[in-house]
């Protein structure tokens, strides 16, 4: 799957922003929430007309572009934005979607070349819940005249009609079963009656039919069983990228107050509680873009309907609950103006309450994800779609068997005892196993499989490392002993080694025979990497003597070697005067003292360096070029291992669901929900991943800039589930092999928001770099 837009859907995107930003904007929306219809008849005409987006997802034989669910979620993004006060979401989102996926050939001809041309408006009905839906159906019945139907009864609630030119309803039919009418606004017997509610800026109406003659039936009762499914999760995927439009400018209008309001000599936005506090929007924000974009490529592609169904109900589930949390940061970060009605915060506030139970409840979604992945069958993991209509779609499949195959008939015999085995909290598992399994992965030509072919790797493309990454981790791959050669310090010295240096240490990463540690924290500095107190100074020979201290060094006892960030000019002060040395762990002048952990277990160490010796020709760049070295480091962290961290989290999160069935807790309604919405997180985070992969890789965009955030919280609270699950079971140390892992995913899990940059340091960077708050203050 490929997230990446084309140039056309840029130019769509960009276009919406900017046509509504001009006729949209807070004065237009807050004049047109005050007319009769609600709504201004010459925007309506101008994006109706001139832009042509009515037609943009109508096939083009009925008039339309003949394009899909991401060009329109794009533009439904930017309604949602600016509060696009027209009759949009129910003519083209609700009605056209309807009339393509239920409707008879005849209701398709009838009204989508009318759609498309902006001359037809619908009225639309926005049930609360399937029970409601059915509930509204009840109350209006349809019965068999001449040629066409007569209804009788009254809908509570229909988004739109007083201006529309058809309103569809959803009616019992004589003889049983539902079908969809539609009825001409002005008919005889149809009386329309405007609902006066706190969000003005959409409008409904109840209608009631006394013997309404002239209605005819629009849907195909042949399609019903898999066109009501679809249209369903349609709807909700337009509507959360519309809650995604307004949780950004809930977002965007508080970080430019926040700029401009000073408050004890200073602007307010340079206040870390007020930084952290967009910084979160931020975070929930980049997560739903990822969410809703990734279900919308899944829709475009013709995913199929179970799939659609699930993972439209996450975006959606995500988009109301993002939107109502950012409405009401705003008005806390306006202060006392965001309560008045002058500000604009109470508009976005009241419109994401009126749609947190549009087409469903995130309670009522959550509990349909929940029965998916605890009821009788499992939820279809779909970690690993298939393009539909791609070019490399039959390339990349028999990719992902070879990948498959190797796994299957190699992960057996004496490594079968290392499935699943030591990855975060279990690294101490088996390690002269896990390293010969290194040597096997060698053998195969398994490792480096992202580095580039002339420096010994195999080159594969971007798709086929996540192909491999996701069967590695599904097959049950041990966590890799060589990650740190591999990930980090591997492609660092190919892009800033030398020759000498590549050729010494490259083969025998690949070859699984030595292994790293990584020397970057120290006691002192925390996440401030900058403040290296390790020193180095160059002798006579010039070989590089190393002291100091590192700590919280991954695997030191089991590594070969490691490399350091060590002060080589004295006086030098944060990044600058450093250097980046390769040393050998079994040297004199090298003592390792493990740590316990709360768990229980000593991943992590304390290295200390008594004069310890780096070669002359070891130093990877020059002297003083250690910062730049050790961030370009730090770049290459963010590969595509994310995708196989993401399937060992779903292997987790497996664990997870089995407990609960085995124990009962499946049937608690409070760890169903928290089940499903971990659920949520999991696909958000491989939509977020793909989102990073699709971008620029030379900067860091606000998609990269949450991942660590989102990511380590997440695994957090599953662990957190995973112990509540468990219940007092969990609190008796256990070697069960149900049981233990979810106590080490609980205990170890506690680290991830603290190492590679605390929860905090997260933060302060999505603030100041994501957003372009003020910095911290630094000293002099």
């Amino acid at each position: 799957m490929n997230l990446a837009f084309t140039e056309d859907q840029h130019m769509i995107r960009d276009a919406a922003e900017s046509f509504l930003a001009d006729v949209s904007d807070s004065a237009a929306v807050r004049r047109a929430m005050e007319t009769e219809l609600g709504y201004d008849e010459a925007v309506w005409q101008r994006l109706a007309t001139e832009l042509g987006w009515c037609g943009i997802a109508i096939p083009e034989a009925q008039g339309g572009l003949g394009l899909g669910a991401v060009e329109l979620a794009l533009i439904q993004e930017q309604a949602g934005r600016r509060q696009l006060c027209a009759p949009f979401f129910s003519t083209v989102c609700m009605a056209a979607t309807l009339v393509q996926e239920l409707g008879t050939a005849e209701a398709q001809q009838r009204l989508l070349p009318g759609i498309a041309a902006g001359e037809l408006r619908i009225g639309v009905p926005m049930p609360n819940s399937v029970e409601e839906w059915l509930a509204s159906a009840r109350q209006l019945r349809a019965k068999p005249q001449g040629e066409g139907w007569r209804l009788e009864g009254q809908v509570g609630a229909l988004l739109d009609a007083g201006g529309a030119d058809w309103l569809l309803m959803f009616a019992t039919v004589e003889g049983g079963g539902l079908g969809v009418f539609a009825v001409p606004r002005t008919a005889p017997g149809v009386r329309l009656q405007a609902l006066s509610t706190w969000d003005r800026t959409r409008r409904f109406w109840r209608v009631d039919c006394g013997g309404v003659s002239e209605a005819w039936r629009v849907d195909d009762p042949d399609r019903s069983r898999e066109g009501m499914p679809r249209i369903g999760a349609l709807c909700r995927l337009y509507l959360a990228a519309e809650q995604l439009g307004g949780a950004q400018q809930c977002l965007d209008m508080t970080v430019a107050y926040t700029m401009g309001r000073k408050q004890f000599g200073r602007v307010i936005a340079g206040f870390q509680a007020i930084k952290h506090r967009c910084a979160e929007m931020m975070v929930k924000i980049e997560a739903l873009r990822s969410a809703v974009y990734g279900a919308a490529a899944l829709a475009a592609e013709g995913a199929d309907t179970e799939t659609l169904v699930a993972e439209c109900a996450m975006a959606r589930v995500l988009a109301a609950d993002t939107f109502f949390w950012c409405a009401q940061e705003a008005i806390q970060l306006h202060g006392g103006v965001g309560f008045t009605w002058e500000y604009d915060p109470h508009l976005y506030f009241k419109r994401a309450q009126a749609g947190s139970h549009w087409l469903s409840t995130t309670d009522a979604l959550r509990e349909e994800i929940a029965d998916g992945l605890l009821g009788d069958g499992v939820m279809p993991a779909r970690d690993a779609p298939t393009v539909a209509g791609s070019a490399f779609a039959d390339e990349d499949a028999t990719f992902r068997a070879e990948v498959a195959a190797w796994m299957q008939a190699h992960l057996t015999g004496r490594f079968a005892t290392l499935k699943h085995r030591g990855g975060p909290g279990d690294e101490e598992a088996d390690p002269a196993l896990r390293k010969e399994w290194e040597r096997e992965l060698a053998r195969g030509g398994w490792t480096c499989v992202g580095w580039p072919t002339e420096a010994g790797g195999r080159g594969l493309s971007i798709a086929q490392q996540v192909i491999f990454f996701e069967e590695y981790a599904r097959a049950g791959g041990p966590g890799r002993m060589g990650h740190i050669g591999e990930g980090l310090i591997g492609p660092a010295l190919i892009k800033y080694g030398t020759p000498a240096q590549q050729a010494r240490f490259l083969p025998k990463i690949i070859d699984g025979t030595e292994f790293w540690a990584q020397g970057y924290s120290e006691p002192n500095a925390g996440s401030d990497l900058a403040n290296v107190q390790t020193r180095c100074w160059q002798e006579a020979d010039g070989t590089w003597r190393v002291q100091g201290q590192k700590i919280w060094t991954s695997l030191a006892h089991e590594s070969d070697w490691i490399f350091v960030l060590a002060r080589c000019e004295p006086g030098s002060k944060g990044n600058k005067g450093l250097a980046f040395l390769l040393l050998p762990l079994d040297q004199p002048g090298v003592e390792i003292r493990p740590i316990r952990q709360l768990g229980g277990g000593s991943e992590f160490n304390e290295v200390f360096f008594d004069g310890a010796v780096a070669q002359a020709d070891h130093i990877v760049g020059a002297p003083g070029d250690g910062w730049k070295v050790a961030m370009g480091l730090l770049e290459a962290e963010r590969g595509v291992s994310t995708l196989g961290q993401q399937m060992h989290f779903t292997h987790e999160l497996a664990l997870v669901i089995e407990a609960a069935k085995r124990n009962g807790r499946s049937a608690d309604p409070a760890i169903r929900a928290r089940i499903a919405q971990a659920w949520c997180g999991l696909r958000t985070m491989r939509y977020n991943a793909l989102r990073m992969l699709a971008g620029e890789q030379t900067t860091l965009r606000r998609e990269a800039l949450i991942g660590k955030y989102y990511w380590s919280n997440w695994h957090r609270d599953l662990g957190k589930l995973a112990m509540d699950v468990l219940g007092a079971e969990g609190d008796v140390v256990s070697d069960d092999p149900a049981i233990r892992p979810l106590q080490q995913l609980f205990f170890f899990s506690r680290s991830d928001t603290i190492y590679a940059g605390t929860n905090e340091i997260q933060l302060n960077l999505i603030a100041e770099r994501g957003l372009g708050m003020p910095r911290e203050p630094r000293p002099a």
